[in-house]
């Protein structure tokens, strides 16, 4: 399995760099290029091919449109850092960091024109539905991130609110991925729609992980343990810890959030010693491996041999494994 993802990650990678990002200005176009070379799992580009895979072999002639899902991603990503004023994004400078946020915001602008160019080279056929499709995961994309700010105003919110919220902003855009090889692969709407259920469960469950890796994870996975503590973030961890905490503990939350001149270090030891307190790492655990869960038997549904899905099924467990 690693050496078959490998070899898309080899082609993947080898297209990209086809792209014309040497154009001038160096400070528009240098940040892309920057951001590219990152360490990254290409993971929205290799789902397509696999769900492509599912129904055709010559995944190779996908690559090229697929990489559109690749840049779409880290136009996301270039504006959230900015928007989050985030330090750290794959354990690099971010590109507002390395230059400043005026180029972070431009270079994000153009690589959704990329994508978009990317998009516009799909057959005429097919490209109506896959643009319109690709317009309203992008809206959703938003959306997600509208709520995540507006989230960060308010003192507590539910725990479906918040899942709602990562469905849009992640979980769409990895459901739209295995969605868009099915559309390259004339796949029926039924399995379409499978794939793309599928990807969002996926996605969900990642996002947690996300949150559960900042807390509990190491800085080998590229974040800055304790990050979100420190910027008082709204993630599972938090909103769980403060929906079953105590007055007391919700005053200690509360102290600890309000407080901008603590010390950094023992804030994050503080808001953990709650968290552990009140067994919030294993609550955790029990909702991502729920998610995970549904996704496998969403997967089982779909009407392909067994032995067609398997390549999908194992580049999930080396996710889990590594990842996203």
């Amino acid at each position: 399995m690693k050496n078959i993802i490998e070899e898309y990650h080899s082609k993947i990678n080898e297209e990209l760099k086809k792209l014309n990002f040497n154009s001038k200005p160096k400070e528009l176009y240098d940040p892309i290029k920057y951001i590219l070379k990152m360490k990254s799992k290409r993971v929205r580009p290799v789902l397509s091919i696999l769900a492509y895979k599912l129904m055709n072999e010559d995944w190779e002639k996908i690559v090229k449109p697929s990489l559109s899902l690749e840049l779409f991603h880290n136009f996301t990503l270039i504006h959230d850092d900015v928007m989050d004023k985030a330090i750290i994004r794959r354990g690099n400078k971010t590109i507002h960091e390395k230059w400043n946020n005026n180029i972070g915001i431009l270079s994000g602008d153009l690589l959704m024109i990329f994508a978009n160019d990317l998009l516009s080279e799909i057959s005429e056929k097919l490209l109506p539905k896959i643009l319109k499709r690709f317009n309203e995961i992008a809206k959703r994309v938003c959306e997600g991130q509208q709520y995540d700010m507006s989230y960060e105003k308010e003192n507590s919110i539910s725990e479906n609110k918040y899942i709602e919220m990562i469905r849009l902003k992640t979980a769409t855009l990895l459901g739209f991925s295995l969605e868009f090889g099915g559309y390259l692969s004339n796949m029926k709407n039924s399995e379409i729609e499978k794939l793309y259920q599928f990807g969002e469960l996926i996605g969900i469950g990642f996002q947690l992980k996300d949150d559960y890796l900042d807390v509990y994870g190491n800085e080998k996975f590229g974040k800055k343990i304790g990050g979100d503590i420190i910027a008082n973030k709204k993630t599972y961890l938090s909103i769980k810890a403060y929906e079953i905490a105590s007055r007391e503990d919700q005053k200690v939350l509360d102290y600890w959030r309000s407080n901008k001149k603590k010390i950094i270090n023992e804030k994050i030891k503080r808001v953990t010693e709650i968290f552990n307190k009140l067994n919030i790492k294993k609550l955790t655990e029990q909702k991502i491996n729920l998610f995970f869960d549904n996704a496998h038997k969403k997967l089982d549904s779909l009407n392909f041999d067994d032995y067609k899905k398997k390549e999908l099924k194992n580049y999930l467990k080396l996710l889990l494994n590594r990842f996203i």
